[in-house]
């Protein structure tokens, strides 16, 4: 009891002696009087690839005039996900002297950016010299109050179940559907376009419900409704026609996008129509002439084989009643015109056209 009884006399005489002091005018309470002060609050990125801790920078000064002070450096905290240390909790400083200390705030990567903490941390005064006074009127404290933030991200990813080549007919329509994937930390707004729609428009093709979609509102770790695009190829190919289509999503959080690409090909016309005009020309003009050239030349071979017949039979009956008179004649029939169409003269004369031709 006595220790104890000395330890407050000295203390209250210590006071004593030093309210007495003569009082600087830039004095802001001479014995015990500290500050605190940090840099701005910490937004932690924790996207993926890209996340680092976050540091906070305090300094500590001791605002006394006369004699040195024991300071501790405690917090006030209550995160679940993101961790707080402090790289030194404790400093003597003379009069008028600093000292810095660092914050460090770490958590996981994809953390929810919904996640906020509030954090306190404290200065107080332990000690004058040798003389404690924490937890007495005599200990000073000051404060710093923060938010620790996790910073949204976005990440995107275009999911369309069909990226092969699109094969199409003049002025056929395709639909070209797909859905966006919201992989960042928050809600997010994804915006998707065909990057090459001036490109594919002076080709001819037609985009029919245009360029550019929007899904709302997709949740982390959402999907978003089955959306589209709708494609008409060109009323005209007289070529093949193969180009790419590009198409891309992009988050409204940050620079993140997906991208993907794929051949339209369109049939050229005279693939299929050029055969069957080239048969229309031939069937209507040439087929004409050939089939009356063709008519003409069957014609005179007939009208051949029935004059050479005609005169073999003359040859063979004038020679019949000339006989007496005239020596005969034969006719070869190598000769003839028979054209290897040589009939058999039994059956030749029931012809009724031979008949006919006899009288003559």
């Amino acid at each position: 009891m006595a220790g104890n009884g000395r330890t407050l006399v000295a203390l209250f005489t210590a006071f004593l002696l030093l309210s007495l002091l003569p009082l600087p005018t830039s004095a802001q309470g001479i014995v015990g009087s500290i500050s605190l002060e940090c840099s701005e609050d910490p937004d932690i990125n924790v996207k993926p690839g890209e996340y680092q801790d976050e540091v906070v920078e305090c300094t500590v000064t001791n605002d006394g005039t006369l004699i040195a002070e024991s300071i501790d450096i405690t917090e006030e905290w209550d995160g679940v996900y993101v961790n707080m240390a402090i790289s030194e909790d404790s400093f003597t400083l003379a009069a008028g002297e600093s000292a810095d200390f660092t914050v460090t705030l770490s958590c996981d990567e994809r953390t929810d950016a919904e996640i906020e903490y509030e954090f306190t941390l404290t200065a107080t005064v332990t000690a004058w010299g040798p003389i404690p006074v924490e937890g007495t009127p005599l200990s000073s404290v000051a404060n710093h109050t923060g938010d620790v933030t996790i910073k949204e991200y976005g990440m995107v990813t275009l999911d369309m179940p069909d990226t092969s080549s699109r094969n199409m007919q003049t002025s056929e329509e395709i639909s070209i559907t797909f859905q966006v994937d919201n992989d960042g930390n928050a809600p997010d707004t994804i915006e998707i376009r065909i990057t090459n729609a001036n490109e594919l428009e002076q080709l001819g093709f037609v985009l029919q419900n245009g360029d550019f979609l929007r899904a709302s509102d997709v949740q982390s770790g959402g999907v978003s409704e089955q959306l589209e695009f709708i494609i008409r190829a060109p009323s005209e190919a007289q070529s093949e026609i193969r180009n790419l289509i590009v198409v891309e999503a992009s988050s409204t959080l940050d620079n993140s996008n997906d991208v993907v690409d794929f051949d339209l090909i369109v049939e050229a016309e005279v693939d299929s129509a050029g055969l069957g005009a080239g048969l229309s020309e031939v069937s209507t003009d040439d087929l004409a002439l050939y089939g009356a050239i063709g008519g003409g030349v069957l014609l005179l071979l007939f009208l051949l084989i029935i004059i050479g017949r005609v005169s073999k039979r003359s040859s063979k009956k004038k020679s019949a009643k000339e006989a007496s008179s005239e020596p005969v004649i034969e006719i070869d029939d190598d000769d003839d015109l028979d054209f290897d169409l040589d009939f058999d003269d039994d059956e030749f004369p029931a012809d009724d056209l031979d008949s006919m031709l006899d009288d003559l």
